[in-house]
């Protein structure tokens, strides 16, 4: 039965710190043996080309149910995006009290965003490429805009219901954040490798509703660009190994949360 590590345990790294001829990172080996490589090389640096955006449904295990998806996890990329900052915010509260001079901290609920840059070109707009994983069908007349979800309840499957909305846009171009279309949630995953090519972190954000949309125009621009703020209800990585099966031969090929300190399992005494 395997047993968490105590820190007392660990070695201490610090009398191999070489600091004018070898990185931290040569000169760290963990102790239980998960870390079987002493140094980072430049090949598992992660950069912007390694990154992938790609829109799905509101959920992750609507996007991964093998009945509603029979050809696989249901997203699609979405392309020209030149920056993406993501936000997370946990409000703390402090309490003190009368009698000492020490205080509580009291964790909030956490909260995030996303505010995502995209350049715009004659394809589908930004508002139309977070909606490509949710939107099951859709059509459009002069009067109205209609579709189905993936993940409304209000169209079950097998029936051929569509929704009418107002218009979103004209042509390829979504514009009208009005329009009780963009009340429905999307969701957005974000794919990490390094430059290796092996799979480094996948994410998965849920009930994704656009806030704001902003597009620029400038005399002296070559390109114009298109953004959006998405606020998120929660974020969950997509795990598809148990820690202990984690192995470094076969990276790439399996992600799984690692243990911090211990190589085992905690199964309890």
């Amino acid at each position: 039965m395997n047993q968490p590590k105590l820190l007392e345990e660990l070695v201490d790294h610090t009398s191999s710190w070489d600091w004018e001829n070898q990185h931290v990172s040569q000169a760290y080996t963990s102790p239980q043996g998960i870390d079987e490589r002493a140094s980072i090389a430049i090949n598992d640096i992660v950069e912007s080309g390694t990154v992938l955006v790609a829109a799905g449904p509101s959920d992750l295990d609507t996007a991964t149910d093998a009945q509603k998806n029979p050809d696989g996890f249901r997203i699609v990329p979405i392309g020209l995006i030149e920056t993406i900052q993501v936000s997370l915010n946990k409000p703390l509260s402090r309490i003190f009290e009368i009698g000492s001079k020490l205080s509580y901290i009291i964790p909030g609920r956490t909260v995030g965003g996303i505010a995502l840059n995209r350049v715009f070109f004659d394809g589908p707009s930004l508002l139309k490429a977070m909606y490509f994983g949710e939107v099951k069908a859709d059509y459009a007349t002069e009067v109205s805009k209609f579709a189905k979800f993936i993940s409304n309840p209000y169209s079950p499957e097998g029936q051929d219901a569509y929704q009418q909305f107002a218009h979103i846009g004209s042509g390829n171009m979504a514009i009208n954040l009005a329009s009780s279309f963009f009340d429905q949630p999307t969701g957005l995953a974000m794919f990490f490798k390094d430059q290796q090519n092996d799979l480094v972190s996948q994410i998965y954000f849920e009930g994704c509703r656009v806030s704001t949309y902003n597009i620029g125009i400038s005399a002296n621009m070559n390109v114009l660009t298109e953004s959006i703020n998405i606020e998120f209800v929660r974020v969950r990585p997509i795990v598809t190994k148990a820690s202990y099966n984690y192995t470094f031969e076969r990276k790439g090929m399996d992600i799984a949360d690692i243990n911090i300190v211990s190589g085992g399992t905690n199964t309890g005494s």
